[in-house]
Parts: C-alpha cells; sequence; structure tokens
C-alpha cells in the first residue's frame, strides 16, 4: 500500500526531519529531489504558480510510495520509493518549463544555484539528512523572528473578510450617501528628461479605494472578487462623475485623467457630462480603460471610443504588466497611452528570454506614449529612461513635485517679504 506524506502538516520541516531519520535503514531503492522555489522571483511565486508547481508531482504520489513536502519557504521536496530518475525528472521537467523565463533557470545552468538537487539515499542519505536538519532549523529561526516582530508591533489587523453579493446592496447604498470629497485623490503624471526635475503633464483624479474601505466596510477586503468589485466602481463612477461636474472643481480647469469602466462612457450621467463641457477642455481630458473591461464589453468600447475620440476625448490603457504588454496592440485598440506598472521584475524580463520581446512591444507602443507607474525609487527612473519611457507616475514623483512645489512657495514668500521691507523703507 502506497504512503503519502500529508502535504500541509502543523510543522512541515519537522516533519519532513522525522521521515528522513525514520528511513535511516530503509534507504535502497529510494530517491529524493529538492527543487528551489525560494530562489524564485516573485511574479513566479504567486500562490497559483506555487499550487499548480506541487500539482505536478501528483502522479508520482498516486503510482509510487512518496512523500510529499511542501516547505515554509516554498521549496518542494519529494522522496519516492521505485520510482527512477527518469520517472521523477518528469515532474521536475514540467517545472522548468513552467518557469523557464526565471533567472534562477539560467543560473542553474551555470551551476551556480542549482533549480533542484538530487539524492540517491543510497550514497547521499547523509546529505539530505543534512537538508532536513538544516530546515528544520530555518523554519525555528523564522517561528522565533515571527514571534518577536509580533512582540514588537502589537497584535495584527483581523484577516478582513472576502467581499460577497450578499453585501453589494450595503455597499452601494453606503457610496452613494457618502462624502466621497474627502476620498478623492490626485496623482501627477510627469514628463521626466534625466538630470531635470519632473514636469507635471496631467493629474489622475481617482477615489482612494482604501480611505472607502476604512470608511465604509473596514472589515472586508474590496478587491477579494475581482468582477464583484469591478461592479462597485460602477457606482464609483458615477460620484465621481457627479463629482467633476460641481463647477466650484478646479480638476477641470486643467488637465486629468479618470479611470472609467466602458459601459459609464454610454450613460446619461456620462453624456450630460460630456454636454456641460466645451471643446478644449474636453481635449484636456483622458479616460483611462482596463484591459479586462474592454474584452468584456468589446463592441460598446469601440462605439463608445470612436465616438468619445471624435469629441476630442483621449484614451490610456490602465495598469499594463510587463507580462501582458507583448500582448497588446495599442495602434490597433485605438489607445493613446499606456500605462506599465513598474516592478523589480520588469528588469529581470528584460534580460531573460522574454527581454527580446518585451522591448519589441515597448518599440511598437511607442516609448513616448508609455507612462511608466508606481514608481517609487530612482531606479525605476533609470530604467524607463533606458527604454526610452518618457512620462511617469509615482510617489516618487509625488514627492519631487511637492518639494519643487514647496521650493516655489518658499520663494515667492521671500520675494513679498522683501517687497513689503522696500515698501516699508521707502515710506
Amino acid at each position: 500500500m502506497k504512503r503519502t506524506a500529508a502535504k500541509t502538516p502543523l510543522n512541515r520541516e519537522a516533519a519532513l526531519l522525522d521521515y528522513v531519520e525514520r528511513l535511516r535503514k530503509f534507504t535502497p531503492g529510494r530517491r529524493a529531489v529538492h527543487v528551489r522555489l525560494s530562489g524564485l522571483r516573485p511574479y513566479n511565486r504567486r500562490e497559483h504558480h506555487l499550487r499548480i508547481a506541487a500539482n505536478t508531482f501528483d502522479r508520482l504520489i498516486r503510482e509510487y510510495e512518496t512523500a510529499f513536502f511542501r516547505l515554509f519557504n516554498d521549496d518542494l521536496v519529494v522522496i519516492c520509493s521505485g520510482a527512477t530518475v527518469a520517472d521523477i525528472d518528469r515532474s521536475v521537467l514540467n517545472l522548468r518549463y513552467l518557469f523557464s523565463d526565471d533567472p534562477l533557470l539560467k543560473d542553474d545552468e551555470t551551476g551556480r544555484e542549482p533549480f533542484c538537487t538530487w539524492f540517491d539515499l543510497e550514497e547521499d542519505y547523509g546529505e539530505l539528512l543534512a537538508l532536513a536538519r538544516r530546515m528544520n532549523d530555518a523554519r525555528a529561526r523564522h517561528d522565533r523572528a515571527a514571534t518577536e516582530e509580533a512582540a514588537a508591533t502589537g497584535p495584527r489587523e483581523a484577516p478582513r473578510r472576502p467581499l460577497e453579493p450578499a453585501q453589494l446592496a450595503i455597499v452601494e447604498a453606503a457610496i452613494a450617501q457618502a462624502d466621497l470629497s474627502t476620498m478623492i485623490r490626485r496623482q501627477p503624471i510627469c514628463a521626466v528628461v534625466p538630470g531635470k526635475r519632473p514636469e507635471p503633464v496631467y493629474n489622475e483624479i481617482f477615489t482612494s479605494i482604501e480611505s472607502l474601505r476604512q470608511t465604509l466596510i473596514p472589515d472586508t477586503d474590496l478587491y477579494s472578487d475581482r468582477w464583484l468589485f469591478q461592479h462597485l466602481t460602477l457606482h464609483l463612477d458615477r460620484r465621481m462623475i457627479a463629482y467633476l461636474s460641481r463647477a466650484d472643481d478646479t480638476a477641470l480647469r486643467r488637465s486629468f485623467s479618470i479611470n472609467l469602466n466602458v459601459s459609464t462612457l454610454l450613460s446619461p450621467g456620462f453624456l450630460e457630462f460630456d454636454e456641460a463641457l466645451n471643446g478644449e477642455t474636453r481635449r484636456s481630458i483622458v479616460i483611462e480603460l482596463q484591459m479586462m473591461d474592454i474584452l468584456s464589453d468589446l463592441g460598446n468600447f469601440l462605439f463608445a471610443r470612436d465616438f468619445l475620440r471624435e469629441r476630442g476625448y483621449r484614451f490610456c490603457l490602465d495598469c499594463m504588466s510587463h507580462l501582458h504588454l507583448p500582448l497588446v496592440d495599442r495602434a490597433g485598440l485605438g489607445i493613446d497611452l499606456v500605462k506599465l506598472l513598474w516592478s523589480g521584475d520588469l528588469l529581470d524580463q528584460l534580460g531573460g528570454p522574454r527581454g527580446t520581446a518585451l522591448q519589441e512591444a515597448i518599440g511598437r507602443a511607442g516609448p513616448e506614449r508609455l507612462i511608466l507607474a508606481r514608481c517609487d525609487s530612482e531606479h525605476a527612473l533609470d530604467v524607463g529612461h533606458s527604454l526610452g519611457i518618457a512620462l511617469y507616475q509615482g510617489y516618487l514623483l509625488d514627492r519631487m513635485v511637492a518639494e519643487d512645489i514647496s521650493r516655489s512657495e518658499q520663494i515667492q514668500s521671500l520675494t513679498e517679504a522683501m517687497a513689503r521691507h522696500r515698501a516699508a523703507q521707502r515710506a
């Protein structure tokens, strides 16, 4: 009868060590492999990647006496009895293909950082035992550090409940009655020339979802269900349009962008908003759309795009990752701008096997039509400049623009003070 170790014991490292110690007298015919998923880049270590990686060993578990351990750092250890190297390697090859774009696999080819380590227990039992002990010690250190951090920072925030369909009506009613003016944020999109201060081109105006959550439903994760959240944004669209329609808002006096749904663009509320604008104001507005929304409502998108472009609006494709960009034809969609999200993974991708495809995609989209968003470091600007990108958005730009404004205010105050002083002397 085949035996399979539990995949999620209370302490998987202790279970691994206990299992290996019990194998001391039963090493013949057993092989093991240690797969170092902990060395993968974060974009390859999302939960669905790790779940698929674990599932690649299901055949071995069914057909052989197999013990499987997923460790606290996401590494996998698989110990088989009766399976050949080729039997085990089928699963490992699937993992290599799944993560072929990761720098860890390139290092593996040079022998610096192996993706996986093999053990023939008749000869390598001591090495596997040493690995199990190291992992058990590492888990103990990890748990101690977590305990010390919890003691230092105090109790953690309770886990948020997922947003459920039954809550939608309550949240929608709350949004309809809430004062959203305190939740409206502005963030500049800036042109940045190397060696010079950023020059704001226009502001994105948006509702802070975190402020909304804290105010209305602090114990709920609004992002837990993508489609429920998408439905919720329709109500936020209506409130945003009403907010912008107020004559006393200064946002309409200069260029800005707003993130809306395709269906909102054809709604009576938006058409009334549009009718109140003059041609010059329309030409200063950028409408940001999500690719998921465009594809789910393609016919209406094409109709709304043609209608609104004739009236002067421009369009921006929002929230594109480096993985999405090669799949998008900006010009074919009739989109003016594309917002590419910065992450450290972008640099890895450029240096990996898909780097050429990504650079070609940037060239097709037009670097001058890309906005590198979520920039929080000078490093992000350096990478953007190396790609020819001219427009940027993020906390780093917020700080740089705020510093410039503060400096200008100080200069203005000093100028006014000197003018008053000279006037007093003349008097």
